[in-house]
């Protein structure tokens, strides 16, 4: 926020529901949140170094949140779309590389039924908002075309046909240490382009079977990955990863509840 509005202090004072148990769809509540502050920010053109407040506002019975400016009045209504994701009511992308993404798809799918959703989840994922993004579908073509777009952007780096049936996820703790392993490519990759805070990194998946499904359940979930033998040093953090993933037949609900969108 500092970096986008280039001021001294940012603010924020939140009037939400926090909900109650496990933390995480707060926190991922929270993330998508900053995008749109951001956003709204972006949006006044924030030139001083003054201090900056906004407030933050959930009506429980709209299911609508308000972020306020209270600098300039300034003001955005976020509404829950699908899979819990925050959606602006009036549309806004912040990169243009997720709208050029979206041509590409919508001109070799005009059958995508949900093309702003993607969109948006697209921005989120060049935003590094959500830890990772996860996007499923059961048509083979749309996962490959969304890849192949998104691989071809510059400074990208991108795993392909990974079949979790007959190649490694992640290596156990019996495993040799130079076992080739998903987890273990995708931290290379991250290393060669910057480290984690800076590499974007896109992973396309194809489950064939169910127990494929359970198998990638660890990787694409929004935790950072350990493993038995890991530091938080070697953790895998996900924020950067965009998993596109194929699923032949029923999808089933344990990645289902990981998805952040199905098209």
């Amino acid at each position: 926020l500092k970096e986008t509005t280039r001021c001294d202090t940012v603010t924020i004072s939140l009037d939400i529901d926090c909900g109650e148990g496990d933390t995480r769809p707060l926190v991922r509540y929270l993330r998508m949140l900053s995008f749109y502050i951001c956003a709204l920010l972006k949006q006044q053109q924030h030139s001083d170094t003054g201090d900056i407040h906004v407030s933050v506002t959930q009506d429980v019975n709209t299911n609508l949140t308000q972020i306020t400016n209270n600098q300039n009045g300034g003001s955005m209504q976020l509404k829950y779309g699908s899979f819990q994701n925050l959606y602006a009511a009036t549309p806004c992308v912040l990169d243009p590389r997720a709208s050029d993404i979206m041509v590409e798809m919508q001109k070799n799918h005009p059958d995508l039924t949900n093309p702003s959703d993607l969109r948006q989840i697209l921005d989120f994922y060049f935003a590094r908002t959500l830890a990772p993004v996860v996007v499923l579908s059961q048509n083979k073509e749309m996962i490959g075309d969304l890849t192949s777009a998104v691989a071809r952007l510059e400074g990208l780096r991108v795993i392909r046909n990974i079949d979790p049936s007959s190649y490694k996820i992640m290596r156990s703790l019996y495993d040799a240490s130079d076992t080739p392993n998903l987890r273990d490519d995708i931290l290379q990759l991250q290393r060669d382009g910057g480290g984690q805070s800076e590499s974007l990194v896109s992973i396309e998946l194809k489950c064939h079977t169910n127990d494929s499904q359970m198998i990638i359940r660890e990787i694409i979930e929004d935790t950072p990955s350990m493993t038995a033998f890991s530091s938080e040093r070697s953790a895998l953090y996900k924020d950067g990863l965009l998993f596109c993933v194929y699923v032949e037949g029923d999808i089933t609900p344990e990645i289902a509840s990981r998805a952040s969108l199905v098209i």
